[in-house]
């Protein structure tokens, strides 16, 4: 009776580590650019995006921007640790808050990142702020990701 007891405790320990190791940390690199009149992408932003699952965060790590850089910043920002709000069963997907009360009144106090590891995309989305309800005709901005682990 010990021993099947005992056989049944460390299966379903196997089960909880390699479910805990699964989800833990997902990486994926990102490339923010816009397309220039040449066809070639200009302004082109290279970021990480880490989820540290067991700590409940998200991360955005710029790695490389560019010497051209005319919008003045990078459009997604690069703010540490987002909270986890949400994420799916499978831990392919979450999403992160930020809340920055900046001076600035047109910057967003409020910012939400939508991280998809299963698609390899991501959304980015800001409320609060006094052109958050202003429409954008065009997104000069677009992307492309990798997964890192």
């Amino acid at each position: 009776m010990l021993r099947s007891s005992f056989a049944g405790s460390a299966f379903a320990l196997a089960c909880i580590y390699a479910s805990t190791s699964f989800a833990a940390t997902k990486a994926m690199e990102c490339e923010r650019y816009q397309v220039g009149s040449d066809n070639f992408k200009t302004e082109r932003f290279v970021y990480t995006v880490k989820a540290d699952l067991d700590a409940g965060s998200l991360k955005i790590d710029l790695t490389t921007e560019p010497k051209e850089n005319k919008s003045g910043k990078f459009p997604i920002p690069a703010v540490p640790d987002w909270k986890v709000i949400w994420r799916s069963q499978d831990s392919l997907r979450v999403v992160g808050l930020k809340t920055d009360y900046a001076t600035n009144p047109f910057d967003s106090p409020v910012m939400m990142i939508d991280v998809d590891f299963a698609n390899v995309r991501m959304a980015y989305a800001t409320a609060g702020g006094l052109v958050d309800f202003d429409t954008v005709v065009t997104d000069p901005w677009k992307y492309e990701c990798k997964r890192l682990d």
